[in-house]
């Protein structure tokens, strides 16, 4: 347990964002490859900080880069802002979910990678509880992601400093995306390189609602992934996406 500028944290016990129900529906999309190496090795990849695409990905807004470089001078400390920067990315690690009770088709054509494509369902308290039992020696927490302008200065909770992976910037709102954050930037902030990514491993009938296959995907796909579930011994639902639904 540590207390961290006021918050209390557990490692191996997820901190939940108040903001979100325990009953709150979540989506990952993939592409068959990533399907097949969860139900093989049921495990959920987090990416690394810095190797996000988006450049706003664990930037900070003016005012907190001021402080901190303020905290830096006024405690004679021989560190940059840009080196703190660098190594807080390198050292924080991101899974990321779709939030809402309906699947998007702007999710599955970004993040299906193609019509033969499933999203995994789960809920908060799934993640949670199977993020809990992977007995974690770090600080994980799973926070609802804020969509920020981050030229206009917003005040922003940065408490700890690793939550700051909960901000995109405005133009990924339509994501509406949730985060599992792991949060090694204390214990490693002097180690050497750190690996790109980590793999978690969890309980993958514990953790799934639902599979649900794309609505683009042909009658042989879904076929295939019905087998393949049967196949991993699996007792979850599957069935095709809403939107392949006839209007009437």
């Amino acid at each position: 347990m540590k207390r961290t500028r006021g918050v209390i944290r557990r490692k191996r016990v997820p901190a939940v964002d108040p903001r979100l129900r325990s009953n709150q529906i979540l989506w990952r999309y993939l592409d068959l490859a990533k399907l097949l190496d969860f139900l093989k090795y049921g495990r959920l990849y987090f990416e690394r900080g810095d190797k996000f695409t988006d450049k706003f990905e664990g930037t900070f807004t003016e005012s907190v880069r001021l402080e901190i470089i303020k905290s830096y001078k006024d405690n004679d400390i021989n560190f940059t802002y840009e080196e703190f920067k660098k190594r807080l990315r390198e050292r924080v690690y991101v899974n990321c979910w779709h939030r809402g009770p309906d699947d998007n088709m702007a999710m599955w054509t970004i993040y299906g990678g193609s019509s033969p494509s499933v999203a995994i369902t789960s809920t908060v308290g799934k993640l949670k509880e199977a993020l809990e039992k992977a007995d974690l020696s770090h600080f994980v927490s799973i926070q609802k992601v804020s969509y920020i302008r981050h030229w206009r200065d917003p005040k922003i909770d940065i408490n700890p400093y690793s939550k700051i992976f909960a901000y995109k910037v405005r133009a990924y709102d339509y994501e509406k995306e949730l985060r599992a954050i792991i949060d090694r930037v204390e214990e490693d902030f002097d180690s050497g390189k750190m690996e790109s990514g980590m793999y978690v491993t969890v309980s993958r009938s514990q953790l799934l609602r639902s599979i649900v296959i794309s609505p683009e995907a042909p009658i042989w796909f879904r076929k295939l992934i019905r087998e393949i579930i049967q196949d991993y011994d699996l007792d979850v639902d599957i069935h095709k996406s809403r939107l392949d639904t006839l209007p009437i």
